[in-house]
C-alpha cells in the first residue's frame, strides 16, 4: 500500500522562512528611509507654516517680536523659534528616543530671510536633499 502524503516538509517551509528573512532585510532599510523622508517633508512644512505666520505678524506691526500661536513641532522634532523685533530664526531639533534621532538631515533651520540649512547633518548632503527642493 502507498500512502501519499499531504503537506509541507521541514525543508520547505524552511526555504520560504529563508526567503521571507532575505526580502525583509532588504527591503526594511528602504521602508525606514521612506517614513524618514516623510517626516522630514513634515517639519520642513510646520516650519514654513510657522515662517509664514511670523511673516503675516510683521506685516502687520512692523516687528516679530510677541507673534502667538506658534508651533512647538510634531513627535519626531521640537520646534524653536530664536525671535528678535526684525529677524528670526526657527530650529527644529530632532528628538531623542525616536527613529529620527539617528537622522541624516541632522537639525533643520529656517531664517526669516528664508536660508535654510541643517546643523548636524551628514557630510556631503546638500540642502535640497532634506528639504526637499
Amino acid at each position: 500500500m502507498r500512502r501519499s502524503i499531504r503537506g509541507f516538509t521541514l525543508i520547505e517551509i524552511m526555504i520560504v522562512i529563508a526567503i521571507i528573512g532575505i526580502i525583509i532585510t532588504i527591503a526594511a532599510p528602504s521602508y525606514t528611509e521612506y517614513l524618514k523622508k516623510g517626516r522630514r517633508a513634515e517639519v520642513a512644512s510646520l516650519l514654513n507654516e510657522q515662517a509664514q505666520t511670523l511673516e503675516r505678524f510683521y506685516t502687520r506691526n512692523n516687528v516679530y517680536t510677541g507673534v502667538t500661536g506658534l508651533s512647538t513641532g510634531n513627535d519626531f522634532y521640537t520646534i524653536t523659534p530664536t525671535i528678535a523685533d526684525q529677524t528670526y530664526l526657527l530650529t527644529a531639533t530632532r528628538k531623542a528616543g525616536t527613529t529620527m534621532a539617528g537622522d541624516k538631515c541632522g537639525d533643520f533651520t529656517l531664517t526669516n530671510t528664508g536660508v535654510r540649512s541643517m546643523i548636524n547633518a551628514t557630510a556631503g548632503l546638500a540642502t535640497k536633499d532634506c528639504w526637499g527642493r
